[in-house]
């Protein structure tokens, strides 16, 4: 009995948390708060309204969890928090049984693995996986489920705590729910894979994955969800040993434009292969451009760059100019070899330019959606452009380029595709070879090589070497000592004022022992006083010896 003197009335709890007293005599709700009643009808009709009102709701809340979610595995998770919500449960968790070696766990909230839940949990858990689909089944701890995963079948498990006990209501309302959920994971599913399938379409239509060193690259489109659009960058190993570096802008935006663009960029790749001749290239690609529909007016920068001694030569078709940061602080602009954009004149001979990138400065080249804004001079862009390269000139490539596309972005964004394409000379020198004092001789000679290129002072050069030295002899004893024949790794980068060089190995360093040999376990020290910094880290993977030193 309830409250009411002497008439039969039962609690009923909404979602949010309001109690009500329901009058079955008098057909009644009751407000405890306010002590206000309202005819509402039978017990059974309120009940029934009470339970439509939640199903309705958790529906709906499970089905905006599910459209909001970008992949499988926020998916589960969403729909989980909302059914612990629902029955405001101790915990709510899915166990998948699929193909891997043990059942994949996931729950509303921290969860642990399969291994750590008790033996009992996981048996029950096991059993309803045989269980007919969408079959609820209760005990004293909780209700379960089995459903469909895309991944295989999957059990549902709600273990509500002490809050109340589950009903026969709440297991048919679960069997719903179960229902829905495995229908909109499937849809996820699908979605996710278009998606995937999508995007791994539009990068192999963009340019290269992998970048030879020396290079960054950036790519913004205008149109999103697309990953391209009109714009593209490549760079091309020739047959030659040099490399062919290539941007490009099509007319428009968009799905149209991003086709456009695959078909030139794969034109331009296969032509420069072909002739490595920047402006042969582009008078073939003239003609190529003719035959496709909204190719007309394409600008592409095209050259041929040999990383060895910095030498470019390039064309333009009506592409704006490169930018050459040099170490000094000037700019240059490659504007020499400009002519038409694609297809205007198809036919018409292209002029060519060369030019020698020197060391320890940057090549930017870019599309006018960087530089170009609304009621500005597009030169101005271009000067900006310009002072975001000698400001960032300390830092690596990598991280250049994303301080130019943060610098000159539009406070809106931009509005416009972008491509971006960054080289510093000379590229990185990168170095793995095996753990035998036969190979200081020619590493020392490709290090020598590669300093003469970044044109240090010869006293600093001569530091560099003597420390690299000491440096690949101590990984060489190492990688003796440890793991005989295992690699040493070398990395040299210069940027304008600073020289970094790496020495990693897979070996650990011995604690020196006091009676050891004086003429010994000198390197630590000559190696602190030729560069002006060093460090050392060491661990269970190996020892890496991490030098820097400034650039008069």
């Amino acid at each position: 009995m309830g409250e009411g003197h002497g008439r039969y009335t039962v609690p009923v709890t909404h979602r949010d948390g309001h109690r009500l007293w329901i009058d079955a005599a008098f057909n009644q709700v009751q407000d405890p708060d306010t002590g206000h009643r309202v005819i509402v009808g039978t017990f059974r009709d309120v009940t029934a309204e009470h339970y439509a009102i939640q199903r309705d709701s958790a529906l709906a809340a499970l089905s905006l969890r599910l459209s909001q979610a970008t992949g499988l595995p926020e998916a589960l998770t969403g729909a989980l928090s909302e059914l612990k919500d629902l029955w405001r449960a101790r915990q709510v968790l899915a166990v998948v049984f699929g193909h891997r070696a043990e059942p994949v766990l996931t729950a509303a909230d921290a969860a642990p693995n399969w291994r750590e839940l008790p033996a009992d949990r996981r048996e029950a858990l096991v059993a309803l996986r045989e269980r007919p689909l969408l079959t609820p089944v209760t005990d004293h701890t909780g209700a379960g489920i089995t459903v469909e995963h895309p991944d295989g079948p999957m059990v549902l498990w709600v273990d509500p705590g002490q809050s109340r006990p589950l009903t026969d209501e709440d297991k048919l309302l679960l069997s719903l729910l179960a229902g829905h959920l495995a229908q909109g994971l499937v849809r996820v599913h699908q979605i996710d894979q278009q998606r995937r399938t999508a995007i791994a379409l539009q990068r192999a239509i963009l340019g290269p994955s992998h970048l030879p060193d020396g290079f960054a690259v950036r790519y913004e489109p205008a149109t999103q969800p697309l990953e391209v659009g009109g714009d593209w960058y490549d760079t091309v190993t020739l047959p030659d040993g040099r490399t062919g570096i290539v941007v490009g802008d099509c007319v428009g935006r968009g799905l149209e434009a991003a086709t456009v663009m695959g078909q030139l960029r794969s034109a331009c790749r296969a032509l420069l292969l072909q002739d490595a001749s920047p402006a042969r290239t582009l008078m073939a690609l003239d003609h190529f451009a003719a035959g496709v529909p909204g190719a007309l007016c394409t600008t592409v920068f095209c050259g041929v760059l040999d990383q060895a001694t910095g030498r470019l030569t390039y064309s333009s078709a009506g592409h704006p100019p490169g930018i050459l940061a040099h170490r000094d602080g000037t700019t240059h602009l490659l504007e020499d070899g400009r002519s038409l954009p694609l297809a205007v004149r198809p036919g018409r001979p292209r002029p060519e330019a060369e030019c020698t990138i020197p060391a320890r400065a940057t090549l930017l080249l870019y599309t006018d959606g960087l530089v170009e804004r609304r009621r500005r001079p597009l030169s101005e862009g271009i000067d900006q452009a310009g002072e975001a390269v000698q400001d960032g000139r300390e830092a690596t490539v990598d991280d250049l380029a994303t301080q130019i596309m943060t610098r000159l972005a539009p406070e809106n964004g931009y509005d416009d595709d972008v491509a971006l394409l960054l080289y510093r000379h000379p590229a990185p020198l990168e170095m793995t070879f095996p753990a035998e004092s036969s190979q200081l001789a020619p590493v020392r000679k490709a290090l020598r090589t590669w300093l003469e290129r970044c044109q240090l002072p010869p006293q600093t050069a001569q530091n560099v070497l003597v420390a690299a030295g000491e440096a690949c002899a101590n990984a060489i004893e190492h990688g003796h000592r440890h793991a005989p024949g295992d690699p040493v790794r070398l990395r040299a980068e210069a940027h304008v004022n600073d020289l970094r060089l790496i020495v990693a190995d897979t070996g650990r360093w011995k604690t020196p022992q006091p009676d050891a040999n004086a003429h010994r376990g000198r390197g630590m020290a000559l190696m602190k006083s030729m560069m002006h910094q060093v460090t050392v880290t060491s661990g269970a993977a190996g020892t890496t010896v991490d030098m820097h030193t400034r650039i008069a």
